[in-house]
């Protein structure tokens, strides 16, 4: 969960943490129609932050905004994560990059209290909470490695991936033990300043993620998600 902005924030940019919150959620589905009219309603304000936050939200990539016709939320498919999977290879392997260069002690040990609360989700076969570890892990990973411009650009759209992933049956990943064991490597490599081995074990990390949604785009769309976009 998102910490709550302060309470100064402006209502449009309340409004677009709330919306994005409420994608990845499932609440808005992917590729539904979204309204002013609609919004204002449901979160109770007028027309106008409502623009301006799907406006923002069109920036983040996750909704394709009409002329005259609000918004739709952005439909991941295998053209669209082809594309941004690519982008995320290259970006994060910068900011694992930098991290390797400039991490803090603080910024290792939450990184390791990631990857131990997801070996341990592992170990119980419990993939829900294993991959809210692995967003927990990638975000710490996007901190440490400390470009803000690549972090703005990755952030809102891995959420969309959450929201795909959401929006499909429950599947176990391909060798689940191997995805902590990488992280575990990952950690170390950064605090060694290893930069081979940790860009490494990101682009393996990757790859084994775009397999995992790979084969959830074969998997049937659940019916909540098919009902919540045709109600939006």
């Amino acid at each position: 969960m998102v910490q709550a902005p302060p309470i100064n924030t402006p209502t449009y940019l309340r409004l677009r943490i709330q919306i994005r919150e409420d994608i990845m959620s499932g609440q808005w589905a992917l590729g539904s129609h979204l309204t002013l009219r609609g919004l204002g309603a449901h979160y109770r304000v007028s027309n106008v932050p409502v623009r301006e936050a799907l406006l923002q939200l069109q920036g983040d990539g996750l909704v394709e905004m009409r002329m005259n016709l609000g918004a739709t939320v952005t439909v991941v498919d295998e053209s669209w994560l082809r594309d941004f999977l690519s982008v995320r290879d290259a970006l994060e392997a910068m900011l694992t990059r930098n991290a390797c260069e400039r991490h803090r002690v603080e910024q290792l040990a939450l990184l390791g209290r990631h990857q131990r609360t997801l070996a341990k989700a592992v170990e119980e076969q419990d993939w829900e909470s294993m991959f809210a570890a692995e967003r927990q892990f990638t975000s710490r990973l996007y901190e440490t490695g400390g470009n803000a411009h690549a972090a703005g650009v990755l952030e809102p759209r891995n959420c969309l991936l959450e929201a795909f992933r959401r929006s499909r049956p429950p599947l176990a990943p391909v060798d689940p033990p191997r995805w902590a064991e990488r992280l575990h490597l990952l950690c170390d490599a950064i605090s060694r300043s290893d930069t081979d081995t940790a860009c490494s074990q990101v682009a393996q990390h990757l790859a084994a993620l775009r397999l995992h949604l790979t084969r959830l785009l074969r998997s049937p769309e659940r019916a909540a998600s098919r009902r919540h976009r045709a109600e939006a």
